[in-house]
């Protein structure tokens, strides 16, 4: 009998004590007032001898006042335009390297790179040349060198010759007929029937036998001479690959012909001829390239015809090698 006493009545008119659990999640509600007024009830007992309770309804409390405190928070309107302006690239660069907190020096140096580096770029990319071409073309002041009429273009053709005009043909002096003298006697000889005589034709002489010529022409030295030629020959593999090749190289190091034929001219189908001037600075490089292709011979012989100072004049005979 004195256990039943001691029991705690669960029916609804009895009184009881709610756990600690169920009253710390009544905390909330206790406070809005939502609670039925038994509940509220043991909610405060349960408070009142708590002490954890009490911490997490002040906490509880803190936080409504701290949210009723920012429903009346105004923003203003520069911040709202800035929330709702998108964020583009550089500006989500500038913001996450807190470009705004840098020293002033530092800001000024990287603004200056960044414009000299514009500046470069325009420089380089910018078709100048095009730019000055169209200036000058479109500019009044001009200077006139030469006038060829249309006609005289059409009649008698222009030929551009080398800088340094060298071995071409002289123009032959036509032959004068004698005129025959009167004979010194009065006695009249009868003339002789005309027979009428076949003009033969003269052959065109071929390329080698021009070619030839021009050499033997060149080296004709008349008395006082002064200059120097330089001959030579080199024997290489495969010609047709090689003959190109150096014909390049010698245009590269400021070659050009000086003779009657183009520069590599093909003799045979074994010998390729080649008759230039070049600058003296580059005689040597001349000289350890050819070497790379077989064993050359280049001699040095007085000529007639004097160069001008830093430049030389070579024939060089490039023949297929000898297996």
């Amino acid at each position: 009998m004195a256990q039943q006493e001691n029991k705690i009545p669960f029916s609804k008119k009895g009184k009881r004590e709610i756990s600690p659990f169920i009253g710390h999640e009544l905390l909330y509600d206790y406070l809005s007032g939502m609670l039925d007024e038994e509940r509220s009830s043991a909610v405060a007992d349960h408070v009142k001898y708590s002490r954890d309770a009490q911490l997490d309804l002040n906490k509880i409390q803190n936080g409504d006042a701290y949210a009723s405190q920012l429903a009346n928070t105004i923003v203003s309107q520069p911040i709202i335009e800035q929330i709702n302006t998108t964020s583009t690239y550089l500006t989500t660069l500038m913001q996450k390297s807190n470009f705004d907190k840098w020293p002033q020096g530092l800001k000024w140096g990287l603004e200056a790179l960044v414009v000299v580096a514009v500046i470069v770029s325009v420089l380089t990319i910018a078709p100048w040349q095009k730019l000055l071409n169209m200036g000058i073309s479109t500019g009044s002041k001009e200077v006139v060198l030469a006038e060829v009429s249309k006609t005289e273009t059409a009649q008698q053709p222009i030929e551009e010759k080398p800088q340094f005009v060298d071995e071409d043909a002289k123009t032959a002096k036509p032959l004068v007929t004698p005129t025959p003298k009167p004979a010194a006697t009065a006695a009249k000889v009868p003339a002789a029937p005309a027979v009428p005589v076949k003009a033969v034709p003269t052959p065109a002489p071929s390329p080698t036998a021009v070619a030839k010529m021009e050499e033997e022409k060149s080296d004709i030295a008349p008395a006082g001479s002064g200059g120097f030629l330089f001959r030579g020959d080199i024997g290489v593999t495969n010609l047709a690959v090689v003959g190109p090749k150096i014909t390049d190289k010698i245009i590269e190091l400021g070659g050009r012909k000086a003779g009657g034929v183009e520069l590599g001219w093909q003799k045979t189908s074994k010998s390729m001829y080649y008759h230039f001037t070049i600058p003296q600075a580059k005689y040597q490089e001349l000289s350890n390239y050819l070497a790379t292709y077989g064993k050359v011979h280049i001699g040095k012989e007085k000529h007639p015809r004097v160069m001008p100072d830093g430049i030389i004049r070579l024939i060089l005979t490039v023949d297929e090698a000898k297996k």
